[in-house]
């Protein structure tokens, strides 16, 4: 599971989760919006409680225009005419009104004010008193810092007389402690109300990701399915944006059993030139001179070669076919009933014990040229007694082949898979079997590895892809 696998992975490495980004775009972007509406709607709240504040300041300066009255330059207010709420005859209850006389120079020269300052009086910035007397009739609306050091909401305006060059100046203040506290808490519930409502937006936005992705889900499982052997390609319905993508992949599905196919043509092909000329030689050298027993000799080796490689060829082909998938029980049991039967002689028992889930992501015939191989091998050199045991791992499929034999020294393990070699001249064999097991596993991606026997001889540990159930 080692250079197939990772060549299967080299060309997609993962970036990030499309679900993910788009949660977090909609989170961020909700964020963004919801704050600034929050802002908006507590900046117009603030303007709407200011501007109400302003409309009672107004009236109460009206109240104190009509009240006020210069006969031959000298202020007369009219006590009857001043505001009567009571809350301007309570000691600091936050309502407050005033009317200052000023000289030339805008200085203060006298005061009458509500009995609500108590012992406080009407401050006022001369810098404010200037822009008020600027724009006579005007009313200016700010906050300040007024009695009992509580915020207030300031209205100003300045009034003039034909009778005196001198204006006069109205104050009128409402504590705005009780219209901040009424901001702050609109505050506090519109910005609950933003957080649940940009909770459900991103729960929202979760379900339709999930929803919109569905499609996506439903073509992966299909290809694991196609990849397994379950079906042959995506068939369904698909939205319009990936139907042109499903298209593709069926046709690239579809290319590539028509090159599998065409690979295998050429490899028979290839068998049926090669070894017709082969088998002419070899019958052509049938002389007991020299120069024939060499061309038998080499035509016999070159027959071995041809067989070799047009196998592993073939195997090559057949490896990267999709939805290829073998269960093993049956030919792993057929196998070792027919090499009991060859070895009937020798007393050969064989073991058999298959989980019943093995499948092997791959052909048949390469199966069968696998394991017959390790178990042909064990036949030859074990005793009486071979354990084949089919199980699944971590890494795949994992075949071990048992045998009670003389077993293989460890620095002779590596010489036994090279192709050709033969530890054992005086054993019939050509030396090509471990190695053709050992190159067949590498292009499926898996492995033999040959290690000791709990029988006392040889295991042999084959590893290969599983496929799905």
């Amino acid at each position: 599971m080692t250079e197939t696998a990772g060549a299967e992975t080299e060309g997609a490495r993962t970036r990030g989760s499309i679900a993910r980004r788009m949660l977090v775009a909609a989170a961020v972007w909700s964020a963004v919006v919801l704050l600034i509406a929050g802002w908006s709607l507590q900046a117009f709240y603030r303007s709407e409680t200011d501007l109400q504040l302003d409309l009672v300041l107004n009236e109460t300066l009206e109240t104190l225009a009509a009240a006020a009255n210069s006969e031959q330059g000298q202020i007369d207010v009219d006590d009857a005419k001043l505001p009567r709420d009571e809350r301007y005859s309570r000691a600091l209850s936050g309502r407050y009104w005033a009317i200052i006389d000023l000289s030339a120079q805008n200085e203060v020269l006298r005061t009458m004010k509500s009995q609500s300052f108590f012992d406080e009086d009407a401050v006022i910035a001369p810098g404010l008193r200037a822009d008020a007397v600027k724009q006579p009739g005007v009313v200016l609306h700010m906050d300040a810092a007024g009695p009992d050091e509580k915020q207030i909401r300031l209205g100003l305006q300045s009034v003039t007389f034909t009778d005196r060059p001198q204006p006069l100046l109205l104050y009128a203040a409402i504590d705005r402690t009780s219209a901040d506290a009424s901001v702050g808490s609109f505050t506090l519930r519109i910005a609950i109300a933003l957080g649940v409502l940009a909770l459900g937006l991103i729960g929202g936005v979760l379900v339709l990701i999930r929803y919109g992705l569905r499609p996506l889900h439903e073509i992966q499982g299909k290809l694991g399915d196609v990849r397994a052997g379950r079906r042959d390609n995506l068939d369904g319905e698909y939205p319009g944006e990936l139907s042109p993508l499903v298209k593709e992949i069926n046709t690239l599905i579809s290319h590539n059993r028509k090159v599998v196919d065409r690979a295998r043509t050429h490899v028979g092909n290839l068998a049926h030139a090669l070894k017709t000329p082969l088998a002419v030689l070899k019958n052509e050298a049938k002389g007991g001179d020299r120069l024939s027993d060499l061309v038998r000799r080499q035509t016999e080796a070159m027959t071995s070669n041809v067989n070799h490689y047009l196998k592993r060829a073939q195997a090559a082909a057949q490896a990267e076919v999709l939805g290829a998938r073998t269960v093993v029980k049956e030919p792993v049991e057929g196998i070792a009933r027919m090499l009991e039967r060859l070895h009937r002689d020798k007393g050969v028992a064989i073991d058999v014990d298959v989980d019943p889930k093995a499948v092997f992501r791959g052909e048949r015939g390469d199966f069968d040229e696998l394991v017959g191989n390790l178990l042909e091998n064990a036949a030859k050199w074990c005793k009486s007694r071979i354990n084949v045991t089919v199980s699944l791992s971590d890494d795949g499929l994992e075949v071990k082949v048992d045998d009670d034999g003389p077993g293989l020294p460890v620095e002779h393990r590596a010489k036994a898979l090279e192709r050709g070699k033969r530890l054992d001249e005086s054993e019939p064999g050509t030396g090509l079997g471990l190695s053709i097991v050992t190159e067949l596993a590498d292009i499926y991606g898996g492995g033999l590895h040959l290690e000791d026997s709990p029988l006392g001889g040889l295991r042999a540990r084959l590893v290969l892809p599983a496929a799905p159930l």
